[in-house]
């Protein structure tokens, strides 16, 4: 990471032997450096001198730079600042003195005339300036300034320029000094008194008489490089002429290379802490690195190169950190240019600030979230302005997939000294983190790396406590609580009528999160499923491997297969992150017939996580019809980051697709769910209609013999087809029962291969004999629903009948048969689907696999007449009696006009 421009480096102009002339118009020659010692961070004089070479005509120097090696850096603050008006004036301070100047150059007709020496003085620099060095030429009388720069796009190393030198008296030669202590009595004899701004002629300060205290602290102005590698370092030397400006020349050195590293030191210490001590509750994050640098003649510590901090389990990145945030461009940010960075606001995540007794004050900016790279998804940017430095630093977060906690790590920091370097991430409903779910002492690891590669690297522990629950609470015991809560209904309670329906399920904060859960719907809310496609499972699979933005673009489950939306809400706190989705009808699942599908693509902010696939069993209670869901286990953490799931919203509104019960008695929507820490919890929401008093009940019922006039005789076993009909937008059948006349009973003789009550539910009376076959024709389906019907013994004297309806989904009504008064055969179904039956038919087998038998003939006087009583599920009853159409030609005396509607 870069953050080496956390220091105003006032080093030296630095260089050495070995310098490569370019081919350009003025050569380089003589580029050298010495220094007074090499230890590492210890705090030399340094001494540069380079000479100009013009083969031909004359040429002027117009700019000079120089860039000192990565490591090499100064304490401008050692010494007081000349102020420019003193500057100006010629009286600058003799405290401010750093350093002297000797220059040549090509003046009256002396192509190497000494003009003279000069003290070099630390400046007062403008705000755009990091420090600011000057001299007056000698002689010339002529002020010069050498701002610093500091290289922010590569190394944060130093970059020294002057600009503008006189065509008139051409440079030809220059020999800096700069003193490692400024204000050290050995460099008394060599301090100008204030308002003395040279020796002219001189090459030294030999025209002082008497030495010059400085009167003043000693600190250090130069700091060596912390690395011992036994190779030099690398400087370079760029000048341009006024003749020849587009044609500079180049020259490259090398800084002698440190010594002595294991003299150095290396004592970092952590100090971290979340800014609330509530579990389960968003937060902020406070961290300080703290690594002391002491002013004085020892040697400076080892700077910090890289650090890792580890964050304690549980404490994770909260969902809803980047809800409503953007990421910071790496263009934005501009790690390639030296100006400032260009960030949004929304970006921003917190703040940071750097103390360095080489500043005059903190060196204060802004963390920001960072554009997602493949594999690197959770970037931050720590971009600051100030003291003429554009410092841009960058770090990770790498929560761990599977848990969720958190390592930060803070690479390639600049090889310059801070002594404190603070973190603020900041704090709210939408804080970077989620602490974690139990009150305890909690301990922070950091790891960290010196640039001196001789010493050890360190570890530091920083603790900290969560001591109250959610909103101060009390603390949690070691299991949560888990008590969640449901809402649930429909837009329009009117009874038997379509409605969108809307379901809400909420966790508070502190409780334990959410697993499994299952629903039941209330008896007699139902779904119509005509028209309605499924979601292809190729498309379900395509859509989990999608990115969320491509599944939001392009959903992968067509049009005709969606039914409704969802909206997740994730993390603690008031304000938790939602994630909305769409919500698909499909096919078998998991063993049941049918399946919801919860399509999610999950965005936050500028992370895409991909898309998330959430089935849904449906099943349907053969008997009732009651429709109960069950959903795949919640998933709990998603691209590292728990979801600490507190709601999941679903809305059905798919026209025509949700239908009410047409029973007004008070229901409910039930639930249950298994919590983290395997606490089953069941919840429940009251659920109403209204109006079923209003509704229509006039069902009727047809009941024909089948098979000719020979199964009309006495003793002979008649087909009989019985057609139930309803009317739409009436009140749904709740029961019913069908009283045959005397001339029927059941046919003991043919009950041989009867279906047990054992084998109904082990294999549905697979290779029974049927008694007959049904069939329904529901308007809520395309198809019907068929299947054979079964007489099953095992419930007492007579055998029940059970309907066996499959299709899209299996029903499977049960009809209980008794012998009531007179002998006449009654068969009830006691319990009916609050659902529309359309059309039902039921056609009972004759002759040898016929379940009944005919008592007498069915053609000796008027029609057999069965009763028909109804009960409709809003309480109406209707009795109706049927004449049974029987194949007998013209019947005298028949009366059937209680069988009409």
């Amino acid at each position: 990471m870069r953050s080496r421009a956390l220091l105003t480096l006032t080093a030296c102009l630095a260089a050495c032997a070995l310098a490569t002339p370019a081919q350009a118009s003025q050569a380089i020659n003589d580029f050298t450096v010495t220094t007074s010692t090499t230890q590492a961070g210890g705090h030399p004089d340094v001494k540069m001198s380079f000479t100009l070479d013009s083969p031909g005509a004359p040429e002027a120097a117009k700019d000079v730079a120089v860039n000192t090696p990565e490591g090499l850096f100064g304490n401008p603050n050692a010494v007081p600042k000349c102020t420019s008006e003193d500057f100006a004036f010629k009286r600058c301070p003799s405290t401010s003195q750093v350093g002297l100047i000797t220059i040549r150059a090509n003046h009256e007709g002396n192509p190497n005339a000494l003009l003279g020496t000069a003290p070099i003085y630390n400046r007062e620099p403008p705000g755009a300036q990091t420090a600011l060095f000057g001299f007056i030429v000698p002689g010339l009388e002529i002020p010069i300034s050498i701002p610093v720069a500091v290289r922010t796009t590569t190394d944060y190393g130093l970059r020294f320029t002057v600009a503008n030198l006189t065509q008139l008296t051409p440079l030809a030669k220059a020999e800096l000094t700069y003193w490692g202590f400024p204000a050290d009595e050995i460099h008394d004899p060599e301090r100008f008194p204030k308002g003395t701004v040279g020796c002219p002629g001189k090459a030294g300060a030999d025209c002082l008489t008497k030495p010059t205290s400085a009167g003043i602290s000693v600190n250090p102005l130069i700091n060596n490089p912390s690395i011992c590698t036994g190779a030099p370092l690398a400087v370079s030397l760029d000048l341009t002429t006024y003749q020849d400006p587009g044609n500079p020349t180049h020259a490259e050195a090398a800084y002698p290379a440190s010594t002595g590293c294991s003299a150095m030191t290396f004592k970092p210490v952590l100090l971290a802490t979340p800014t609330s001590k509530e579990t389960d509750a968003p937060a902020g994050f406070d961290i300080e690195m703290a690594a002391p640098q002491p002013l004085g003649r020892s040697t400076t510590p080892s700077p910090i190169k890289s650090a890792t901090l580890t964050l304690p389990e549980g404490l994770t990145i909260n969902p809803d950190a980047a809800d409503g945030q953007r990421a910071c461009l790496d263009a934005e940010a501009g790690f390639d240019s030296e100006a400032p960075h260009n960030c949004p606001d929304n970006a921003k995540i917190g703040t940071f600030e750097v103390d360095s007794p080489s500043l005059d004050g903190p060196l204060t900016g802004s963390i920001y979230l960072g554009q997602p790279k493949p594999g690197n998804q959770y970037r931050f940017f720590l971009l600051a302005s100030g003291f003429g430095i554009n410092a841009k630093l960058l770090g990770t977060f790498h929560p761990d997939p599977t848990t969720g906690r958190i390592t930060a790590l803070i690479e390639d920091l600049p090889q310059v000294s801070f002594e404190t370097f603070d973190l603020h991430l900041f704090a709210s409903d939408r804080g970077l983190v989620a602490t974690p779910t139990h009150c305890s002492v909690y301990r922070v690891d950091a790891h960290f790396f010196p640039w001196n590669v001789v010493l050890a690297d360190q570890r530091s522990e920083q603790f900290f406590e969560l001591s109250s629950g959610p909103g101060g609470a009390s603390c949690p015991g070691t299991t949560r609580p888990f008590s969640p809560r449901l809402a649930a209904g429909t837009s329009n309670p009117l009874a038997g009528a379509f409605s969108d329906f809307h379901l809400k399920l909420d966790r508070d904060d502190g409780d334990q999160f959410i697993g499994d859960l299952g629903f039941t719907m209330p008896p007699g809310f139902t779904g119509s499923l005509r028209g309605l496609a499924y979601c292809p499972e190729a498309a379900i699979l395509a859509a989990a491997q999608k990115p969320g933005l491509a599944e939001q673009a392009a959903p992968s489950c067509p049009a005709q297969s969606l039914i409704g939306t969802t909206n997740v809400a994730a993390g603690p706190g008031s304000h938790p992150f939602h994630a909305q989705g769409k919500m698909y009808f499909a096919g078998p699942f998991k063993g049941a017939p049918l399946s919801l599908v919860a399509v999610t693509p999950a965005l936050a902010g500028p992370y895409d996580y991909g898309t998330i696939v959430v089935r849904v069993a449906v099943n349907v209670d053969p008997a009732t019809a009651q429709v109960t869901a069950l959903s795949d286990t919640v998933p709990a953490i998603v691209g590292g980051v728990p979801i600490r799931l507190r709601s999941i919203e679903v809305n059905l509104t798919r026209p025509g697709f949700t239908l009410n019960p047409t029973n007004c008695e008070a229901l409910a929507v039930k639930s249950q769910g298994i919590g983290d820490q395997g606490t089953v919890a069941a919840f429940s929401s009251l659920f109403n209609v209204v109006n079923c008093a209003t509704l229509g009940f006039r069902p009727r019922m047809a009941i024909t013999q089948l098979g000719g006039k020979k199964q009309t005789k006495r003793s002979k076993n008649p087909a009989l087809r019985v057609d139930l009909y309803t009317r739409p937008a009436d009140a749904n059948i709740r029961s019913l029962s069908v009283t045959l006349p005397k001339d029927f009973a059941i046919d003991q003789g043919h009950l041989g291969n009867i279906c047990s009550k054992a084998e109904l539910a082990a294999k549905r009376c697979a290779g029974r004999q049927p008694i007959g076959g049904a069939r329904v024709d529901t308007p809520l389906l395309d198809q019907p629903l068929a299947g054979p019907a079964y007489a099953v013994s095992g419930y007492g004297r007579l055998p029940r009948l059970i309907f066996i309806l499959g299709g899209q989904v299996t029903i499977m009504p049960e009809a209980r048969s008794a012998s009531v008064k007179r002998g006449h055969l009654k068969t009830t179904v006691p319990v009916i689907p609050d659902a529309p039956v359309g059309h039902f038919r039921l056609d009972l087998l004759g002759g040898a696999q016929g379940y009944l038998v005919n008592t007498k003939s069915l053609c000796a006087g008027k029609a057999p007449q069965a009763l028909v009583e109804f009960t409709g599920q809003n309480g109406k009853a209707r009795t109706q009696k049927v004449a049974i159409k029987a194949a007998c030609g013209k019947r005298q005396g028949t009366d059937n006009r209680r069988a009409r509607r």
